[in-house]
């Protein structure tokens, strides 16, 4: 058997989601997540067993302390389990700990460059402490995945060791939206974090008529949003739906003009990312508008799937709004090389490589570089996009 763990709520959790359902079709699966309040949805059935741990705060140190002793009790006294997958560093030194102590494989999903992360940033002492626990963790760990090819690298020159890429493609669609240019609406899913150019993009609705916004997501920065939003009189142009249990997202990426994806690079974090959104909106068939994170505007360039904002400020976005209301053909253009960058971008794809990891270790084998496993080839063909254009 193979246990997941997370420190999030398993409900909006789209990439734990793809990996299980990739493990489960060889292995026992059981995904191990996290619950902060007794309203959180109840998960629909899935193909593997689901566990939530129940932790009494909702953010700070205290929670992660609390979460990661759950978690490790959880862990050692669960019976039957061969290896445990780690998302991210911040539930780490619980699975870490429990491998540890009952000779288990230790696997690490880095789904970003946790020390490198804008909450991070402005925490001197919190970001040692990360520092401190990725400098001591990490070197024990025989088994890491990254989401892009720079975060691999980084990791696997800091710590001399192979670390493979999986990226965060959707699950392959069945069909593909009709965008119109005519519906000038824009779609944002995911978090409200600081940089990812919610509040320049917010601003630039002032300066150009017609556009809508659709806000799908939550987090620490949607009270400042929609109170930007409403000194700003947008309130009947933008609308907030709050979290959206991933199932239920594709209804809302179908109707977009554009899908946005506005990260600015102030962090390295957003500099090396290609989040999940970017991908779930080319699934659909709907053309991106990105802005100045250099992946994003490499994938955007390599398929000519959409527009390129170089400056993410608001009037340079407005100023490309008015541009794009008159392109309706270049924008069929960005809609039909969107369905081209689908039908190659997708998460089955990389399932014969994904497996190939696991199986590596579960067998305790050293990892090799991924570009000598001829199952990952598909995968690592992805790489000149981002290392040549990028």
């Amino acid at each position: 058997m193979v246990i997941h763990c997370i420190l999030n709520n398993l409900t909006y959790e789209q990439r734990l989601h793809k990996i299980a359902l990739t493990f489960a079709k060889e292995h026992l699966v059981e995904v191990v997540g996290i619950v902060r309040s007794r309203m959180e949805p109840i998960i629909a059935d899935r193909p593997y067993r689901v566990s939530r741990l129940r932790v009494p705060f909702r953010r700070g140190p205290l929670f992660f302390l609390v979460a990661n002793l759950q978690m490790f009790l959880y862990l050692l006294f669960r019976r039957g389990w061969n290896a445990v997958l780690a998302s991210d560093l911040n539930i780490l030194p619980a699975c870490w700990l429990a491998a540890s102590l009952k000779g288990k494989s230790l696997l690490l999903d880095s789904r970003e460059l946790y020390t490198q992360t804008p909450f991070l940033k402005e925490r001197a002492v919190r970001r040692f402490i990360w520092e401190l626990a990725e400098r001591f963790l990490y070197p024990k760990v025989g088994y890491i995945l990254a989401v892009s090819p720079p975060i691999a690298d980084y990791f696997s020159q800091r710590y001399k060791k192979p670390v493979w890429v999986v990226y965060n493609l959707p699950l392959r669609g069945r069909g593909f939206a009709r965008p119109r240019l005519e519906n000038r609406l824009l779609l944002y899913q995911g978090l409200l974090h600081p940089y990812r150019g919610l509040e320049e993009l917010i601003l630039a609705l002032g300066y150009v008529r017609g556009w809508k916004l659709w806000v799908v997501g939550d987090g620490p920065l949607r009270p400042y949003l929609e109170t930007l939003a409403k000194q700003q009189r947008l309130m009947d142009r933008i609308t907030f739906f709050g979290l959206v249990p991933f199932e239920a997202i594709q209804g809302y990426t179908q109707q977009a003009t554009f899908g946005v994806s506005g990260e600015i690079p102030h962090v390295l974090n957003h500099k090396y990312a290609l989040p999940n959104k970017a991908f779930d909106y080319l699934q659909q068939g709907i053309p991106l508008l990105v802005g100045e994170a250099p992946l994003l505007q490499a994938l955007v360039r390599h398929y000519g799937c959409g527009r390129v904002v170089e400056r993410w400020q608001p009037r340079e976005i407005a100023y490309t709004l008015e541009e794009i209301e008159h392109a309706h053909e270049m924008y069929d253009v960005w809609v039909e090389k969107a369905r081209v960058a689908a039908k190659e971008l997708h998460w089955e794809r990389q399932e014969p490589c994904l497996r190939a990891w696991l199986n590596f270790a579960l067998a305790k084998k050293p990892l090799p570089p991924q570009g000598e496993i001829k199952d990952c080839h598909s995968v690592t063909a992805l790489a000149h996009i981002y290392r040549q254009d990028g």
